[in-house]
Formats: structure tokens, C-alpha cells, sequence
């Protein structure tokens, strides 16, 4: 399976950058906008790395005359590629590649050119308590390009969707995640090992009724995800917590504590809940346990393109040589909980197993979003959102951590991930997370306790802070009032 390296160009013999080798020209032909045709030719070079991180770009009346158009088009392609996240603004400096691409070699699709948005029915609703979990930021998303792809489908859906039969899912959102996780994470695979699932409780439960059997033991990280453990023991299957340190699951002491355990749930990327990411030499650890053991790594990657500092590392089971992980994510994060998608990656000697598992054990997902998705993820827009959403969660991020840096040292220890879409504030000791739920909860505020995420009785105290689905201003005001109340 060989994947294109990027969207083409027209070059036109001119150089984009007086220091640079780069070009781009116009084609007055194409009935493509003039406007998106530049905008696609300079994304395509910054998604390429002709364009390097902070390279300035000449200015919008230079480039104009360059090309021989009117300003006013190049500088539409500038605001169209600054809103998407590529370019970047500064005073006295210019136009410039944005300094933080986290995926910049890697490729994506362009999106659509937009159209103006549609007025839409704008339903009242009683606010969430900040900082409650499991909120997305509904104002920004694409509404109006999600609704027109979900129409286009079902206004007059093609015979093949009809009649579709495969418990697997519709192959072109199978042959997008494909992609997608090739280019975000770094993962080769053909689409027959994609299983489109109805997101993580579905992922779960299939892989439990497919690869273990009552009385397995299954490694899982302490504190760790509480909805998980739940799932794979309702199966028969002994829940073995294995510690973990500031470099994630401790797998010495898992072969200590339980070394015939079946298999291994881990979250590499940003360890839920406590943030922390599993590094090279820990994650070839875990594999040649693995190896060594027969065992399977189910590997839960639920939120990783929401990395603000530095580089992610890739998947661990792109490092996987064995064939012993198997992945599963959800678009409840970086797109919305609501369509109830997700997906495994499963080896391709397990593939029939899960076949005949999901035959023979309930239906597969509504079809109903799947092709509207694929569409979303094929055309560019799915990963436009993610960088769009990605750049206002960092903005939150911060503002969050620097409203709570008054009670930082004194009430808590601001432990703050460099990824992910909430902040954990370790508590002392003798102060109890519980009760502070509870006191927290009295004035409007919804966090979670870090105990609450413990199968053993040891447990450290803590409070988990989810900031996607607020505005700044609430996410100021909520931490003022989370530090009266702590006070």
C-alpha cells in the first residue's frame, strides 16, 4: 500500500522565496479559485517541509505581482491558510510559517474551498459546570460542511450503501482512517485490518469476546481508565493493576505481579489520567514482554492529535514488528461524541477471529455517519479541524494554567500534560479528593477525583480539570472559584 507524499502543484517557473528553491504559479484555467490554488500550493509546501517552520513569506503585494494577480487574492490565500493554522502573524516581522506543526512532515488533503455559512437554528441550553469531562467545543464546529456531507449521501445514496453487508464498516471510512493514521501516527495498514467500531465501549467489548476468555489475566495501569477495566471484567476477566510511573506502565512489576497475564491495556500517547507519556525504551520493553509472553498490548490511543509541546512520538504499534498490539481510538474527542465512531487495528492473523466474532455477537454501527465521515476525512477537513481545535485548546490550556497559578505550591501542583484536553492538580496527602469533589460540586464546579481512577486501595489524591468545552472567560471565573473554595 504506497500512500501519495502530498497534493500536487502547478509549478510555474517562479520562485516563491528569493533564498528558496520552492515555486508556484497559477493556472487561469482551472475553474479552482486563483485564491485556492495558492493556498493549496503553499500548504502543500509547508506539509511537505519545503517550507520550513518560521520561513518567511514574502509580502501579500510582492507575491501579487509575482504571480500577476490582484492583492486583494493573495491575501485571502494568506487569511484562509492563517486561520487553518499553517501561517503565523507577528508585529514588525511579517507572514511566516507557523512555529509549531506537529505534524509537518506528514501529509493531508486540502479542504474545500468555503462557502459562507448558512444560518443555523440556535437551540438554549443550560451551561455545563466547568470543568466537567467529555465536552467538545460545539461553536467551532463545522456545522454547515458536515451537514452538507451527510446530505449529500442520504438525499440519494448510492445502491453499494443500501445494500451494504460488511460487519467491518463502509471500506471508504476504513481506507480514510487508514490514512489518517498513517499520517498522524504513523501506523501502516491496509484497510481490511481497520474495524469501524461504535466507539470505545463497542472497541472494548469486541476485543475482550475476541481475544480472551474467562479467567485471563489482563495487565492494566494504575490509576487507569475506570470504564475500560469494567468492560473487560464483565467478560471473566481478572483485572491485575500494574503502577505507573512518570514514564507510564511499570512492566517490571507487571511480570512480577502477574507474569501469565493474556495482555496489556495501555495508553502510551498520554497516559489516562494522570498525562504522562510512555517513552521509546519503556514502549520496546512492553513489546518484548509481549513477544516473550504470547500476550497482546491493547494499545488506546483516544486523544493524542491534541499535542501542544514538541513532537508526538509515533503509535506503539507502528514500532510493532511482532504483530502484537492492537489499536483502537474514537472521533468522540477530536471530532464529536455524538456519531458514536471509533475504530480498531487489528493484526491481519486476527483478523478473521474478529470477523467471526462480530458475525456472530450484534450488529456493527449505524451506517448513517459513516460515509458523511469519510468524505469529512478524505477532502482535508477533518485534519483542518484538528488543527483549528487543537490551536484554541492550547489557548485554554494556558489560560487555565495561568488562572490556577495562585494556589500552585500552596493548595496543588499544577501537573500539566503537554497534550490532551485537561489538567490534573495533585492534592497533599492528608487532603481528600473525594470531599473536595463534593465541596466543588456544591458551588457549580464538576471535577473528577484522581482516586476514583485506583482498583487498589493505595492511591494518590488529585482532581481532574477538563477545559475543552469552555470559553476562557468561564475558565478564569471557574478557577477563581476553585481556589476560594480550596482556600
Amino acid at each position: 500500500m504506497v500512500y501519495p507524499k502530498g497534493p500536487s502543484f502547478t509549478a510555474m517557473n517562479r520562485p516563491l522565496l528569493g533564498t528558496s528553491a520552492s515555486e508556484i504559479g497559477i493556472d487561469r484555467s482551472d475553474r479552482e479559485p486563483i485564491q485556492s490554488q495558492i493556498a493549496r500550493q503553499l500548504r502543500a509546501l509547508v506539509l511537505s517541509g519545503r517550507l520550513k517552520p518560521q520561513t518567511k513569506l514574502p509580502s501579500t503585494r510582492a507575491l501579487s505581482e509575482e504571480l500577476s494577480v490582484a492583492r486583494a487574492t493573495v491575501v485571502e490565500a494568506y487569511e484562509q491558510l492563517l486561520s487553518e493554522g499553517y501561517l503565523e502573524t507577528r508585529s514588525g516581522s511579517g507572514t511566516r510559517v507557523a512555529a509549531e506543526l506537529p505534524e509537518s512532515l506528514l501529509t493531508s488533503l486540502p479542504a474545500k474551498s468555503a462557502k459562507p455559512a448558512s444560518p443555523r437554528l440556535t437551540v438554549r441550553r443550560e451551561p455545563a459546570r466547568p470543568f466537567r469531562s467529555g465536552l467538545v467545543d460545539w461553536e467551532n464546529f463545522p456545522h454547515d460542511e458536515w451537514g452538507r456531507m451527510l446530505g449529500r449521501f442520504w438525499r440519494n445514496p448510492p445502491v453499494t450503501l443500501l445494500e451494504h453487508n460488511d460487519p467491518f464498516g463502509w471500506m471508504p471510512l476504513r481506507e480514510a482512517i487508514s490514512r489518517h493514521l498513517y499520517e498522524w501516527r504513523g501506523i501502516t495498514c491496509p484497510e481490511e485490518q481497520v474495524i469501524v467500531t461504535a466507539g470505545g465501549l463497542d472497541a472494548f467489548d469486541l476485543i475482550g469476546r475476541a481475544i480472551l476468555e474467562p479467567g485471563n489475566k489482563v495487565w492494566f495501569e494504575e490509576p487507569g481508565y475506570p470504564t475500560a477495566r469494567r468492560i473487560f471484567s464483565l467478560g471473566g476477566v481478572t483485572v491485575a493493576p500494574v503502577p505507573v510511573d512518570e514514564e507510564g506502565l511499570v512492566v517490571a512489576r507487571g511480570i512480577e505481579k502477574s507474569p501469565d497475564a493474556r495482555a496489556a491495556f495501555v495508553t502510551p500517547a498520554r497516559q489516562y489520567p494522570t498525562g504522562v507519556t510512555m517513552p521509546l525504551a519503556r514502549r520496546l520493553e512492553l513489546l518484548d514482554w509481549a513477544a516473550e509472553a504470547d500476550a497482546i498490548v491493547i494499545e488506546d490511543d483516544y486523544d493524542s492529535e491534541y499535542r501542544y509541546v514538541g513532537r508526538p512520538l509515533p503509535a506503539l504499534m507502528s514500532l510493532d514488528k511482532r504483530a502484537r498490539v492492537i489499536y483502537t481510538g474514537t472521533f468522540s474527542k477530536v471530532f464529536s461524541p455524538i456519531i458514536r465512531l471509533g475504530y480498531i487495528v487489528v493484526p491481519k492473523s486476527l483478523v478473521e477471529r474478529f470477523r467471526d466474532e462480530r458475525l456472530s455477537h450484534g450488529a456493527p454501527p449505524s451506517l448513517m455517519a459513516q460515509p458523511a465521515l469519510a468524505e469529512f476525512m478524505a477532502s482535508g477537513a477533518f485534519a483542518i479541524h484538528i488543527r483549528r481545535m487543537r490551536r484554541i485548546y492550547a489557548t485554554r490550556r494556558r489560560v487555565l494554567i495561568e488562572a490556577l497559578k495562585p494556589g500552585d505550591g500552596r493548595l496543588y501542583h499544577i501537573d500539566a500534560s503537554p497534550a490532551g484536553l485537561m489538567l490534573l492538580l495533585r492534592l497533599p496527602a492528608d487532603r481528600s479528593d473525594e470531599e473536595l469533589v463534593a465541596q466543588l460540586l456544591a458551588e457549580g464546579i464538576d471535577v473528577q477525583s484522581l482516586s476514583s481512577h485506583y482498583a487498589g486501595r493505595k492511591r494518590t489524591q488529585g482532581l481532574l480539570l477538563s477545559f475543552a468545552g469552555f470559553s476562557e472567560s468561564d475558565l478564569k471565573k471557574a478557577a477563581a472559584r476553585l481556589i476560594g473554595v480550596m482556600s
